[in-house]
């Protein structure tokens, strides 16, 4: 036979992962959520202080914002950043 059994006779190939997709999804979300955070935080550095100002923030918090690391993506957290 030419692929690994299980326990069960069934090939491993051929085995359902109950919730592997909710896992999978969950997994592309995080991932997008991260390249989108990436994405943003390092075009913020790239606003003039003016645009900056329309959006509320200044240029020390735009580098602040900018620091954070990728996976930091809690965007609702209280006290800024």
């Amino acid at each position: 036979m030419s692929s690994i059994e299980t326990i069960h006779g069934r090939p491993v190939s051929r085995l359902h992962v109950r919730g592997s997709g909710n896992l999978i999804g969950l997994l592309k979300r995080k991932l997008g959520a991260w390249f989108h955070a990436n994405r943003s935080r390092r075009q913020l550095l790239e606003l003039t202080d003016a645009e900056l100002r329309d959006l509320g923030l200044s240029r020390e918090a735009a580098f602040r914002e900018a620091l954070r690391p990728f996976w930091d993506t809690n965007f609702d957290r209280k006290g800024g950043h």
